[in-house]
């Protein structure tokens, strides 16, 4: 299995990626990506990572972030690719329901006004949301990226 990584992805900064897919025997190349921050080579599923719910919540919801994050959810839509968000986010998000009682000492956007937004992307542009353990990130990027969305 080959799993490509966007170049734009600062190097080093899924370490657990890269660990991941050695153990496993996949190999991982950089090479610039249109949508998301992984792919298959010649997949439908792309899957864009974020670091947390707070970076989620301004790409979501930041007039300047949002135009740009939403630029390409419509590219990956128009360019008829599933594109999964993978969340990073450990304690008790485990789906986008949980995500209503997120409360961000960083950020004013409520965990509900979040929840919202991302059905929203869900509904018109059919953007599934996972969430896992920082440290289950590799596994869960190959799972989605073989289509194993459970």
């Amino acid at each position: 299995m080959i799993i490509i990584e966007d170049t734009r992805n600062k190097e080093g900064k899924h370490e657990n990626v890269r660990s991941y897919c050695e153990a496993h025997g996949i190999e991982l190349i950089r090479q610039k990506l249109d949508v998301g921050d992984y792919q298959i080579p010649g997949g439908r599923i792309a899957v864009d990572t974020k670091r947390n719910l707070s970076e989620l919540a301004t790409n979501l919801m930041n007039r300047a972030d949002k135009s740009r994050f939403r630029k390409e959810i419509r590219r990956a839509h128009k360019q008829g690719l599933k594109l999964i968000v993978l969340c990073e986010h450990g304690g008790k998000v485990k789906t986008i329901r949980d995500v209503a009682v997120w409360n961000s000492p960083y950020s004013p956007v409520s965990g509900r006004a979040l929840m919202e937004q991302i059905y929203r992307m869900h509904i018109s542009y059919g953007v599934d949301f996972v969430f896992c353990s920082r440290r289950s990130t590799g596994k869960k990027i190959v799972e989605l990226l073989e289509g194993k969305n459970e």
